[in-house]
């Protein structure tokens, strides 16, 4: 089946210009061409204005006016479609104005023969779609944007507003648990240990909420300062080791070094990455957590044995709200903020962090952080 003809709209006052642009274009065997012809400004004005084209051909002279007004006058009624001028003369002058009034090319009439016709027609109408998809994907960029800083605003907003009620639940039902503890009510007690942990767990996405609003405005704060590495470690390993009774922890390496940087945010990050850790391997019992020091930096990994990341998502487990889909992943509560916030965070502490994972084999997180040098 042919292709649908190129439609054409010639606004000419001279019916011998009209048959020779005609018969010039029925030499082209490479495009078909429709041929439509308006004789007058006016005329030529209302048929510009109904878009039924996909390409518009305006004579300079055209009566008392000219086709620059008249180019002028339909871009100023919103017509976008391409426009051609048509001079009898080569003029630069009157090529320039063409252009800064909205025309998309100009062609003497001494050089209407076929290829060149047609090539500077169809030029015409591809540059013109590249620039309708170009102003589209823009258009879509910055509502995106618009959308994702309002969505922002919006969670730090309700993060900030949770955060109050959540602590204040979190107190009344430490309280009640020694209570009933005291008298001696154990199954009563031990839902409201239940009911305490899913409390933390709350108030652990309502910070990550938080932190993900302060590091998109760039207002994640860091408090630097000197402390002992392994420390750390060894205390995050322990505090960790207490939220699970299916896994052990084993420790590898010591790097007897002192960094300078926020312990607090360091720690938030080793959080992440075992808390992962333990709910992506739920059918083993180790997890590996190895440290290592070299000349002028320390590295931690922690590796788990669990249902692993297939290789083509790798390069994307960083990426806000990016959670690793499947049957083996789905089960697993989370709103993919952690290792955001995890690779943020080294990040902004001059460190390197990234992941090693092979499916149903398993994950290692690594990170790497600057040693400085004592003067």
């Amino acid at each position: 089946m042919d292709k649908k003809p190129i439609k054409l709209l010639l606004i000419e006052d001279d019916k011998d210009d009209y048959i020779l642009l005609r018969s010039q274009l029925t030499k082209i065997p490479t495009t078909r061409y429709k041929l439509d012809w308006e004789e007058t400004y006016e005329a030529g004005l209302t048929k510009l204005l109904q878009s039924n084209y996909d390409l518009y051909l305006v004579d300079y002279q055209l009566g008392v006016r000219n086709g620059i007004e008249l180019i002028k006058e339909a871009r100023l009624n919103g017509q976008t479609l391409p426009i051609i001028l048509l001079t009898g003369l080569s003029n630069s002058a009157i090529d320039i104005q063409a252009l800064q009034a909205g025309a998309d090319d100009y062609l003497t009439k001494g050089q209407i023969v076929g290829d060149l016709l047609d090539r500077t027609i169809r030029y015409a109408i591809e540059r013109k779609k590249f620039e309708k998809e170009r102003e589209k994907f823009m258009r879509e960029q910055i509502a995106s944007k618009l959308l994702d800083k309002r969505k922002d605003e919006f969670m730090g907003i309700v993060s900030h507003e949770l955060k109050t009620p959540v602590t204040s639940l979190k107190v009344f039902a430490q309280v009640l648990q020694k209570r009933f503890t005291t008298v001696g009510d154990d199954a009563a007690a031990q839902l409201l240990g239940k009911m305490d942990a899913q409390i933390n767990k709350l108030t652990i996405l309502i910070g990550d909420l938080l932190d993900v609003t302060k590091i998109e405005g760039g207002k994640l704060q860091f408090n630097n300062n000197l402390f002992d590495f392994d420390e750390l470690v060894d205390e995050i390993i322990e505090e960790m080791q207490r939220t699970t009774t299916n896994h052990v922890i084993l420790r590898n390496g010591y790097t007897k070094t002192s960094l300078s940087g926020d312990r607090d945010r360091i720690g938030q990050v080793l959080v992440n990455l075992l808390s992962n850790a333990i709910k992506y391997s739920p059918h083993t019992e180790k997890i590996i957590v190895e440290t290592t020091k070299n000349i002028n930096s320390i590295q931690l990994c922690v590796q788990d044995f669990g249902v692993g990341i297939p290789q083509r998502k790798l390069s994307q487990v960083f990426q806000r709200y990016f959670r690793v889909s499947g049957p083996t992943h789905s089960t697993v509560p989370g709103m993919g903020l952690g290792l955001y916030i995890s690779s943020e965070i080294i990040k902004r502490q001059k460190g390197k962090i990234w992941v090693e994972s092979e499916k149903g084999k398993g994950s290692t997180f690594y990170f790497s952080l600057p040693i400085t040098k004592s003067t």
